[in-house]
């Protein structure tokens, strides 16, 4: 679809210069700039007619009508459609990205930090990852440690590896013998359900003693608390590259900016929303949800295994991002990020 079908040839070609120009250098971009950089054939004087239509329109603003144009959301929205999601990152970042990621950890959780680091150097803005979580969890297995006559560790192990430990108060004294062939036996019952399926196994095929149904009643609510918002753990990188941006030069922006990207509360939200379906979400300044992030621009998708377990990875900066580079960067690293994963799911029994 014709990302802006009112504009004839020439001013989309002269709206895409304006942006380019502007992420490149932060300044108001001037017809008499654009004149000599740049071949139009055409003359000054038709370049300014066509910068007031694109302000007319609401793609730019000029402080007055002889100043430069400044791109807007729409200015912006325009040139990801037409050109920058289209793009390829450099070989040379396809090939620090294999080799770091590599000859990293090995674990899923440490692929998604040192995603985030590459991604913030790259793009010189915040990066943001989140390892990949199951759609719901499931728990692998249990066991049960005694630490007194009446009182038992009980760790449960999730389906994407993640370990909780909680104490469970036991209604008559156990010997760790006991508690082992507990933890057997609710195995087998419990072992790759979730909570629902738990629930419903529960209640159909097993009649509890009340040492089991306290189990239970643990194992059941440490799930539910891995599927809390709150539970979304996320590596956020690169603070000091936004900012040294320009538009972060005043005391004032740069606290707010340091206040919404620490906190993270709002770049949470916006994690938990993303899309599950292929694609680079792109939310630009007014476009976002979350009145916070509005000064920014965010660039987010997803990765893992459809289904089974996916985690998500983006940048925030300012709308005037390189959404050139940011995107095809995202993409990249989503895509071997789930080659990752694919690989390793297959060499595990």
């Amino acid at each position: 679809m014709d990302p802006a079908p009112s504009l004839n040839e020439r001013r989309q070609r002269l709206l895409e210069i304006i942006v380019a120009d502007y992420i490149e250098t932060a300044a108001p971009v001037a017809s008499q700039q654009i004149a000599r950089k740049h071949e139009l054939s055409v003359s000054p004087a038709t370049i300014r007619n066509d910068m007031a239509e694109l302000e007319e329109m609401g793609y730019i603003t000029r402080p007055h009508t002889s100043a430069g144009g400044i791109p807007g959301d729409l200015a912006y929205r325009f040139f990801v459609e037409r050109h920058a999601r289209i793009a390829r990152p450099s070989r040379q970042f396809e090939i620090l990205v294999r080799g770091s990621l590599l000859a990293g950890s090995g674990d899923p959780d440490g692929w998604a930090r040192s995603a985030a680091s590459l991604l913030s150097n790259s793009v010189r803005n915040v990066a943001i990852a989140t390892p990949p979580r199951i759609a719901a969890a499931k728990l692998k297995q249990l066991q049960l440690v005694q630490l007194h006559d009446t009182q038992a560790l009980l760790v449960m192990v999730f389906q994407d590896a993640t370990v909780r430990q909680r104490m469970v108060n036991l209604e008559s004294p156990l010997s760790q013998e006991d508690l082992s062939a507990a933890a057997v036996r609710l195995n087998k019952y419990l072992s790759g359900k979730t909570t629902d399926q738990i629930k419903t196994a529960w209640d159909a095929d097993y009649l509890p003693s009340p040492t089991d149904d306290s189990i239970v009643v643990e194992v059941l609510k440490a799930l539910g608390e891995e599927e809390q918002v709150n539970d979304v753990r996320q590596y956020t990188q690169g603070l000091h590259h936004i900012l040294n941006q320009p538009e972060f030069e005043s005391t004032h922006s740069a606290r707010e900016a340091v206040e919404v990207l620490e906190n993270g509360v709002a770049l949470k939200r916006i994690i938990i929303n993303t899309g599950s379906e292929a694609g680079i979400d792109v939310i630009i300044g007014e476009e976002n949800p979350q009145e916070t992030l509005r000064p920014y621009s965010v660039v987010l998708t997803r990765y893992g295994i459809p289904g089974e377990a996916t985690g998500v990875i983006g940048t925030v900066g300012p709308t005037r991002m390189d959404y050139t580079g940011a995107i095809s960067s995202v993409r990249y690293l989503a895509n071997f990020l789930s080659e990752l994963l694919t690989a390793l799911g297959e060499e595990r029994p």
